[in-house]
């Protein structure tokens, strides 16, 4: 009697799996939302000018308070990639550029996450953790680029086969945004951690090619700059320092209690401090560093999960995983927005109300009106901290009534204010005799 082979089993799916896919919800929500990053902007407009120069930008050209003061643009290759979207799809080209890097960031944190636990449900973890830290920090501006990239250089630096890329990725890095220092000191520490002393070269030649980007040995001026700046740089609410139970700041702490766990299980070494440490503390200087310390930290959280079951036992079968994977998959393009400007967050409707004359504003105008008007209507001030220093806290003072608006305005000229209606400085200049000249419920132009 000849015997028949078994049929196959047919694959059943775990909770854990399924929860691979719910990342992606938060990710296309995030991405087709109406755009609210006052900085996004005037990087488009800085490409702009420096495709048509042909080089970088050296000097301010965007306010009448700080115009040809030297500045270094740190994100010169992505805010070339902008004015080329925006010239070929205006601002259509922002969500689907957004959804693209942030797909490569938690694909790659995904593998990090495997490779590292050899578990699905570790996978869905770490996965699950950083949605909750980091999709509040998904926006247009260059860091997008930069946490992309970031998962990159730890995916490549995992195999010794692939770290010959390492070279091109920080070149890049160093195109588009600052915080390619941030790799180069994970590598450092990883190296040291691992005492891995052949690395070195890799790791040196990496470092070097950054200063063969656009800036050349300018990138080293750059980076000091923005060490001097720091003071500036606190007064903006993202380079605050975080609070402790805060959205962002949870899942960190969620994800440091899983590493002593793992130092308790012994899967986390002494050597790992290397990276614990400056990293940990990395993330309590400013809620804009907890991201990055996150991913440095994310290959001690998974390997702290090595081995877990947790979600495997419930399984579902093709056609159930299958619908929940459409759901998933369709259901954020549904409820998703149109990747427009919010017009409640930017003065869109104030534009033509305004007279091209200096004008006080806040930084988020100046981010929105250097877009729309570009260099030909010169602004007050924008976000970037490192090029306004003292004035930014001046600004600051200004708005929160601790300094005499009067000397400010009698001294930069000014002859308009555009300022968000509720703002105290609004009462403060009805009082002086100011009159409003336009007001759409969310922003109000005055003139003396």
């Amino acid at each position: 009697m000849i015997e028949t082979a078994a049929a196959p089993k047919p694959r059943r799916y775990s909770i854990a799996q399924l929860a691979l896919l719910v990342p992606w919800v938060a990710l296309v929500i995030d991405a087709f939302a109406p755009i609210r990053d006052n900085s996004f902007l005037w990087h488009i407009r800085a490409g702009e000018l420096q495709a048509e120069a042909g080089e970088v930008l050296t000097r301010d050209p965007f306010s009448f308070t700080m115009e040809g003061a030297p500045w270094l643009t740190q994100s010169w290759l992505a805010e070339l990639l902008y004015a080329w979207g925006e010239d070929r799809s205006g601002l259509g080209f922002v969500p689907w550029t957004m959804l693209m890097m942030s797909s490569v960031l938690f694909v790659g944190l995904g593998l990090v996450a495997y490779r590292r636990s050899k578990s699905v449900p570790a996978t869905s973890v770490v996965l699950l953790l950083s949605t909750a830290l980091i999709v509040s920090f998904l926006v247009p501006r260059p860091v997008i680029f930069s946490f992309a990239l970031f998962v990159l250089v730890i995916l490549a630096w995992e195999r010794p086969s692939t770290r010959w890329t390492l070279p091109m990725l920080f070149w890049i890095w160093a195109s588009v945004h600052g915080s390619f220092a941030i790799g180069l000191l994970y590598l450092g520490l990883s190296i040291l951690s691992r005492r891995e002393w052949r690395a070195w070269p890799t790791a040196a030649v990496s470092g070097l090619v950054t200063l063969a980007t656009a800036h050349g040995l300018g990138i080293v001026q750059m980076l000091l700059n923005f060490v001097d700046s720091r003071e500036a740089l606190a007064l903006l609410s993202e380079w605050a320092r975080p609070k402790p139970w805060s959205i962002v700041f949870t899942p960190f702490l969620i994800g440091l209690g899983i590493v002593i766990i793992g130092a308790y299980r012994r899967t986390v070494e002494p050597r790992d401090l290397w990276i614990i440490a400056p990293f940990l503390a990395l993330a309590l200087t400013a809620t804009r560093a907890v991201p990055p310390a996150w991913l440095a930290l994310v290959p001690l959280v998974a390997v702290s999960m090595a081995g877990l079951k947790l979600g495997d036992r419930k399984r579902f079968g093709i056609v159930a995983a299958a619908i929940f994977a459409a759901i998933t998959a369709v259901t954020p393009f549904v409820i998703r927005g149109d990747g427009t400007l919010d017009e409640e967050r930017f003065p869109v409707a104030s534009l033509n109300a305004m007279d091209d004359v200096p004008t006080f504003h806040d930084d988020r105008a100046g981010g929105y009106l250097i877009w729309a008007s570009g260099p030909e209507r010169l602004v007050y001030l924008d976000d970037r901290a490192e090029l306004y220093g003292d004035r930014m806290a001046e600004f600051i003072g200004i708005r929160e009534d601790e300094i005499d608006w009067q000397p400010v305005f009698q001294r930069d000229g000014i002859e308009q204010v555009l300022l968000r209606t509720e703002e105290t400085l609004v009462e403060r200049l009805e009082e002086a005799g100011w009159v409003s000249t336009h007001d759409d419920g969310f922003y109000v132009v005055m003139r003396p």
